[in-house]
Order: C-alpha cells, then structure tokens, then sequence
C-alpha cells in the first residue's frame, strides 16, 4: 500500500474545491453518469478485489466478497439511479393562504460540497463506496480514507477509482493513523466515519474547530432475545450463520442472547445440533473469514481465555479449535457470564456469543434500554405483536425481527446508529439527504397578508394577526 503524503492530500482537496466551485449543482445526468461510472469500476475490478479481501483477512470466501462488498455497492448504485430525479426535484411545501395569500413555498436539496469518507477494515470496500454512492448522487466531490488495516484492498481501491474517476470528483488515499487524524481535521463540507466509538470520539474532535457536520456509523453491543415461541432449530440456525457472517466482525452482527432462564440449557442444546449439521468441521472451512490481523484475533481469544479462567462455562459449538495461522476462531458460546467479564463489556467483533437469563420481555428490554443504544437490537418471535412491541419500546439503530442484518443491507432503507452507536445516516433517500443541504425557498406574492401587516407603522392589521395566534384553536 503506497502512501499519500499530507501536500498530496491537501492538493486533492483543493483541486475538487475548485472543481466544486465550478459546477456547485451536477445536473442529474452528471450524477448519473458518476453512478454508471462506479457500477463500470465495481464489474471490472472484481476480481482483483476478490484476491484482495482474500489477502487481508487470510480467508474470505469470493462469494461474499461479491454479495455484500462489491455487490453491495452496485445495488446501492441502482436503487438510487431508480431514485434519482424524484428525490432531487424540488418539494412543494403547503402555505396557509388566510396568512400568505398566493405565496408558494418549496424545498430544494443542494450539494454540500467536498466530502470526506472514513472508510474501516471490516467492509473495506462496501463502506468505502456505498457512501460515496450516496454522496455523488448528492451531487458532491469525495475523498475516501482507505483503512490501513485491509492494505491489499486499499491499494486495489486506490487503482479502481484512480483508473475509472477524474481525481476532482472521486479519489482514495492511503495512510496510517497520522494520516487519517490529518483527514479528519480538514475543513469539509460533511465528514463521515465507520468504526469504534474511540476513534469516533476524536473524529469528532478534530471536525469541531472547522464546525465540520458529521456523520459516525459505530457500533454497541447488540442484543438478541428470544421469546419462547422463537426456540425453532430453523430460527436457531439462522442467528448462527449470521453471527459467524464474515467472522462476527460485522457492526450490525448480532453481539449476546437473552433467552427464558429455563431455557438456556435448551437453547445451547439446539444451536450445537444446529452448527454441527451446517458445519462439523468449520475452522479451515473455505466459508470461513479469518480475523483482520494477530492483534484482533488475540483479543477476541483474550475474551474466551477470561471466561475460562473465572469458571464460566465456554463451548465451542462443534468442538473446533482456534487456528491461528489463520486467524480463524470457532463459534464459541459462553453460558451465563457475569456482566463484569470482557465479553460483557465491550462489543465482541468475534464469533463468541455469551448467552444470559431473562424472566419476562419487559425485563429484557429495560436490560436493553438501561445500557448504551445499541446500533442493532434482534428479537426471535412469531408473534407479531411481540416483535412490534420490541421495535418500538427498544431505542437502537435498527431492530431485525427474525433476521440479523437486513435492516441494514437493503438499499431503500436508512442505516444508522443513535447515541454511543453513531449519529447520522446513510442508504435510503435518508441517505442521500443526510449529504444534501435542505434548503427552503419562499417566494412571497404581493397578496401576502402576513407581509402587508407587519409593514411600519404596526397598527390594527398587525394586532389582528397577533390576536389571531392567541385565540384558541377548538
């Protein structure tokens, strides 16, 4: 991975400054055009980004590299070129006429300007560019900070776009640390961040002197209850395959299990029948996804030796064993920790998943609600009362209701996090707003009541309005 230099960064920020100035509203076939031009870089560089994903994370199955990397991308792409000309035309907005006569009022969305994108390690390439998918339907100019993490992919998107994108439009640098605080702190139009809470913290820091807005996409421990009638081997089954999804280091990935406190023996009981009939043998499994580096696989490891070690039962699902050549970790599932141990405490980022009593759903969702908002919170339910109860009592990013991430990965929906989990969104028309100005335009009719009023000297038309307001409404 070649490194940008900090006068190579600031020139690309310049240079689209200028270009920006230039052309302050793409018209929508300017953006759609840079959206073509993404979908054409994605397909050509599929494969390239196979290996590179395959690289950094010593094993990672092509299928979702193309499924939820790249596709992800090219399905982000199409939704918002099926979007497009709805969103940016302009929204008349209802005047009250008694007041303002024949005056129309709209709203039109504007582009920001130069966007930064902090992309991170886990979905190097998906969150690098589903954004910026948004951000250039917005109408702006985008620099991508590849994470230093995934170097192979780095280096890949560096090339990708360098080869399909005019540099003042869209660009990716390469760096370490320096670099990425150096980024942050650059005065743009919108900054937004994928990571942890920690390094969100002094994003936003370095953003505050420029009064930079942001957007943070983190993460938080993300809860799944099952209720009773959720104890099926298919449901079961489902919330494994998805926790173990790119080797739980995903941030919507579901983090502990609340299940009824008679029946954690049960439930630990059906997802080892469940694992053992998807995978009997899952480390070295061409399925697998190996950690992004030693240091995350230690530590995820760290949290399995600590149970240990405080007498807490552990199990590893199917009796696999860590390999540490390849960074690849078993599904472990830890049964009943205490709330001091680490997998209680901090966000797993791993195939470990404690498991904890619950005596009735309200008791799990003020167990929910007493903690940090969460980025995701999951509930296993037939019931569909149940299941709507749950969304709208649990404040969290998102809720999945028999499913652990869709609410996330569809491109119509808006994804984002609230409180410790993030501010902002992305995806949707949420997204493509949230890279927008909105802007309201009034243009006021000579029969204006309000206008005529409130011309000097103030007399009986004003306080007729006045007294207008106070009168009560029946």
């Amino acid at each position: 991975m070649k490194e940008t230099s900090r006068s190579e960064l600031d020139r690309l920020f310049a240079a689209q400054k200028v270009a920006f100035a230039g052309d302050r509203n793409p018209s929508l076939d300017e953006r759609l055009k840079r959206l073509k031009m993404l979908d054409a870089m994605m397909i050509a560089f599929r494969e390239p980004i196979r290996r590179a994903l395959s690289q950094d994370f010593s094993s990672h199955h092509p299928l979702v590299t193309d499924l939820f990397e790249s596709g992800a991308v090219i399905a982000r792409s199409h939704h918002i070129k099926s979007q497009l000309a709805g969103w940016m035309a302009p929204e008349p907005r209802e005047l009250n006429p008694l007041v303002h006569g024949s005056s129309k009022a709209y709203v039109i969305r504007q582009p920001k300007g130069v966007l930064g994108n902090i992309a991170p390690w886990n979905f190097p390439v998906e969150c690098a560019l589903v954004m910026t998918a948004d951000m250039l339907a917005a109408g702006n100019r985008v620099i991508v900070k590849a994470s230093e993490l995934a170097p192979a992919t780095a280096s890949v998107l560096h090339e990708a776009v360098a080869r399909h994108f005019p540099p003042e439009v869209l660009s990716v640098v390469n760096g370490g640390p320096e670099l990425g605080a150096y980024f942050a702190g650059l005065p743009w139009d919108h900054l937004t961040y994928t990571g942890g809470a920690r390094v969100g913290r002094l994003v936003m820091q370095a953003a505050a002197p420029n009064l930079t807005p942001v957007t943070l996409e983190l993460g938080g421990k993300n809860p799944t209850v099952f209720a009773d009638d959720g104890f099926e081997p298919a449901l079961v089954e489902r919330f494994l395959y998805f926790r173990v999804f790119k080797g739980g280091q995903v941030c919507t990935s579901p983090d502990y299990v609340l299940v009824p406190e008679r029946r954690i023996g049960e439930w630990v009981e059906m997802a080892q029948a469940a694992w053992r009939a998807l995978y009997p043998k899952y480390v070295g499994h061409p399925d697998a996804t190996g950690a992004i580096n030693r240091a995350h696989f230690d530590r995820v490891m760290s949290l399995v030796k600590e149970a240990r070690e405080r007498g807490v039962k552990v199990i590893s699902l199917n009796g696999d064993e860590p390999d540490v050549s390849k960074r690849e970790i078993p599904m472990y599932v830890v049964v009943n920790p205490p709330d001091d141990l680490g997998c209680m405490q901090d966000e797993i980022f791993g195939p470990v998943t404690p498991v904890k009593p619950y005596r009735n759903i309200d008791e799990a969702i003020g167990r929910i609600n007493s903690g940090p908002s969460p980025l995701a919170a999951y509930i296993v339910t037939r019931d569909q009362a149940l299941g709507t109860k749950f969304a709208n009592e649990v404040l969290s990013g998102g809720t999945g209701i028999n499913v652990f991430g869709f609410q996330a990965a569809d491109p119509g929906l808006p994804f984002g996090g609230i409180g410790r989990s993030g501010m902002g969104c992305h995806s949707g028309v949420e997204g493509f707003r949230s890279y927008c100005h909105t802007k309201s335009v009034f243009s006021c009719a000579d029969d204006n009541g309000l206008a005529m009023a409130i011309r000097p000297p103030y007399g009986a038309m004003a306080q007729a309005f006045a007294d207008a307001v106070f009168t009560p409404v029946p």
